[in-house]
């Protein structure tokens, strides 16, 4: 079921939906969600996993890269 929003965004991000392929700013913002969802999701499947293969001290060392992979990812221009 879907639920309708009314949403205020900057106008670079506008201009960045509206360059997207698509019909109509919902599709392409739910199709944005639904891919920042499955990345987030990866990214947590991934920790998990790393865990239980990496010493403590490698731990931290790879959430530190992700996290500044992260913040690459998504960091406004």
């Amino acid at each position: 079921m879907k639920e309708k929003l009314s949403v205020t965004v900057d106008q670079p991000l506008v201009r960045f939906l509206d360059s997207l392929p698509g019909q109509s700013r919902s599709e392409k913002l739910e199709r944005v969600l639904r891919r920042f969802q499955e990345v987030s999701e990866d990214l947590t499947l991934r920790r998990a996993l790393a865990k239980h293969k990496e010493p403590e001290d490698e731990q931290r060392g790879h959430a530190a890269l992700i996290e500044l992979m992260e913040e690459a990812m998504w960091r406004e221009e």
